[in-house]
C-alpha cells in the first residue's frame, strides 16, 4: 500500500532531528593549533603473521603453556600488543601468565568477530579487553564507536564470565579533545554492562615523544611499552585480587549472658503499721436522715431499727478508694 505525504514528512523529520543530535555528540573539532607530531622512541621491524579468515586482518594468538600454581589472563587488543606476542616485550612474571589475542588494524567490530570465532585451547581466569584506538577513524561519531563497543563486550561475557577492560593507548595524530571524548564513551558502554573500566591515558603524556615510535600511532618498545607492560599486569593483578572469593568466616557460638551482680531494690520511706482491730467502743452510730453520733454504751445500739453500725476502720478505708 502506498504511503502518503504524511509518512514521508514524517521520515524528513527523524532525519533532521538525526542530523541535529549526531552534530552535537560528534566528533569534536580539532583546534585550530593543533599539529600532529611523530614519536621519537625506537620499534622493532614488523614481522608477517597470517591472515584471518573471519576478518581479512592480520592475526594471531600466543597462549603460555599453563602450571597450577599461576593464574592465566588473555589479553585481546590490536596492534598495540605485536610487540608482547613477538616477544620482543616480554610481560612481567609473577602469580599471573599472560596470553595475547592481537589483530592489527581491527575495531571493536572486527575484534567481535574474532572473539566469536577464537579457539582458545585454555580457558583463562580472566580476560582483559583493550579499548580499540582504531574506531577514532573507523566510526563516523563516538555514539557510533560506542555501540560497536557495547556489541563486543558482550560477546567477550558470553564466553567468559570474568572480563575487565582498559582504555585506549593516546595517539599523536588526534587531538586530545576527541580522543578524550572516544574514552569517556567506551568508558560509559562499559560502566554500563557492570565491567570495571582501567584508564590508561594519564600515564601516557602526549609531550613525552619517547613514549611513541615515529609513526605518533604506536608505543615505543625501549619506553612506551615498558609502562603499557606494567599497567596491564597491576590492572590484572588487582581485578583477580577483587574478584576471588572470599573466605568464609565460621560463626562461633555465643555464650550465655552472666550478670556479673545481682541487682538490690532499696525501698525508702516510713514504714506503715498495720493497724488493730478496733475497740466496740470505737464504733460509730449512723441514722438515718440523722447526723452521726458517737456513743459509748452498747444498748444505744438498738433504739432504732434503721440504725445501723459502721466501723471506724472501714469508713477510713473506704476514704482512700
Amino acid at each position: 500500500m502506498p504511503r502518503g505525504k504524511s509518512h514521508r514528512r514524517s521520515e524528513a523529520a527523524k532525519k533532521r532531528v538525526e542530523a541535529v543530535r549526531l552534530g552535537r555528540v560528534g566528533i569534536p573539532k580539532a583546534s585550530s593549533d593543533f599539529v600532529p607530531v611523530r614519536g621519537t622512541g625506537l620499534r622493532h621491524k614488523v614481522k608477517t603473521w597470517p591472515t584471518s579468515d573471519v576478518t581479512n586482518h592480520c592475526h594471531k594468538l600466543v597462549i603460555p603453556e599453563g602450571t597450577s600454581d599461576k593464574k592465566f589472563v588473555l589479553v585481546i587488543g590490536a596492534s598495540h600488543l605485536r610487540s608482547f606476542v613477538d616477544g620482543v616485550v616480554v610481560m612481567a612474571s609473577g602469580d599471573i601468565q599472560f596470553g595475547f589475542m592481537s589483530t592489527p588494524g581491527a575495531s571493536a567490530a572486527d575484534l567481535r568477530l574474532e572473539v566469536l570465532n577464537a579457539v582458545i585451547p585454555r580457558e583463562p581466569d580472566a580476560v582483559c579487553i583493550m579499548a580499540p584506538s582504531n574506531n577514532l577513524t573507523a566510526s563516523r561519531h563516538p555514539e557510533e564507536a560506542g555501540q560497536e563497543f557495547e556489541r563486543y563486550l558482550l560477546a567477550v561475557c558470553s564466553r567468559w564470565s570474568k572480563v575487565f577492560c582498559t582504555g585506549f593507548v593516546p595517539r599523536l595524530t588526534e587531538s586530545r579533545e576527541k580522543q578524550t571524548v572516544f574514552q569517556q564513551e567506551f568508558h560509559r558502554r562499559s560502566a554500563k554492562l557492570g565491567i570495571p573500566y582501567y584508564e590508561i591515558a594519564d600515564y601516557f603524556p602526549l609531550d613525552d615523544l619517547d613514549l611513541w615510535c615515529p609513526d605518533g600511532i604506536h608505543l615505543s618498545d625501549n619506553h612506551g611499552m615498558h609502562i603499557l607492560n606494567h599497567l596491564i599486569w597491576m590492572f590484572a593483578y588487582e581485578f583477580m585480587e577483587l574478584s576471588a572469593p572470599k573466605p568464609l568466616v565460621q560463626s562461633q557460638a555465643t555464650p550465655p549472658y552472666k550478670s556479673r551482680f545481682v541487682p538490690r531494690v532499696v525501698v525508702k520511706g516510713e514504714e506503715r503499721s498495720r493497724p488493730s482491730s478496733p475497740l466496740p467502743t470505737e464504733w460509730t452510730l449512723v441514722r438515718s436522715s440523722r447526723k452521726r453520733n458517737l456513743s459509748g454504751e452498747s444498748d444505744c445500739l438498738f433504739d432504732s431499727p434503721k440504725k445501723r453500725v459502721v466501723h471506724h476502720q472501714v469508713r477510713e478505708a473506704c476514704s482512700y478508694v
